[in-house]
């Protein structure tokens, strides 16, 4: 069984970034053998990262950091799933404040006593939604590719980039909701990044079985 946690990174809820999200895990819900689990940021507080050192010497397997706030309910699904969806709109040509949040906090992957390195192997997509254009698009999805590989996650690759603007040259249509499910070339991105995920998280969990019989 593989398991795809999909993470959207936007404020807004039921926003362009949801939809896209939404969109791109779909085609799993016909797949037997793939769990996919959803959860919005839009809907949970998260507080950055204090760098008070607290994971480094007093972590346990159920306390993560010494926070407490939305990402109690993310650090165990992080933990759970084969490989991460993670959902942003393009912010002044980054992430979102609010998933940058979740990533800073995420820091107990990687100097926590007791849960270091628990983040390797799996694999890292990313989805980005944006108004324009050349609006940084490409530099967001970069950064989070680059994130992944900081975690020692393993990168589909390019990952999905849908449009909220016609041709995204700033005009929107009237009476649309969700101007990134009109992208249809951004849409067929986003749905091949989480077919890949799904594909390398496969071939992963096979090759780490074949390791143990061998």
């Amino acid at each position: 069984m593989i398991r795809i946690l999909g993470i959207a990174g936007s404020p807004v809820k039921a926003g362009n970034t949801e939809a896209l999200l939404r969109e791109a895990l779909s085609p799993l819900s016909s797949d037997t053998e793939v769990v996919a689990e959803t959860i919005h940021l839009s809907g949970l507080a998260i507080e950055g990262c204090t760098h008070c050192n607290w994971c480094i010497k007093n972590q346990t397997p159920d306390k993560f950091c010494a926070l407490n706030d939305g990402m109690d309910e993310i650090y165990p699904a992080l933990l759970r799933a084969d490989a991460i969806v993670l959902a942003t709109p393009v912010h002044i040509g980054r992430m979102s404040g609010l998933l940058a949040n979740m990533i800073d906090r995420m820091r107990v992957f990687v100097y926590g006593n007791a849960h270091r390195g628990k983040l390797t192997d799996k694999v890292g997509a990313a989805l980005v939604v944006g108004f324009l254009r050349h609006g940084g698009l490409e530099m967001t999805l970069s950064i989070l590719n680059g994130t992944f590989a900081l975690f020692g996650m393993i990168p589909v690759g390019r990952g999905g980039m849908a449009l909220t603007s016609l041709d995204g040259k700033g005009k929107v249509a009237k009476g649309i909701r969700h101007m990134a499910l009109e992208d249809g070339l951004g849409v067929l991105t986003a749905k091949d990044a989480v077919r890949r995920a799904a594909e390398l998280a496969r071939i992963v969990q096979a090759g780490k079985k074949a390791l143990q019989r061998a």
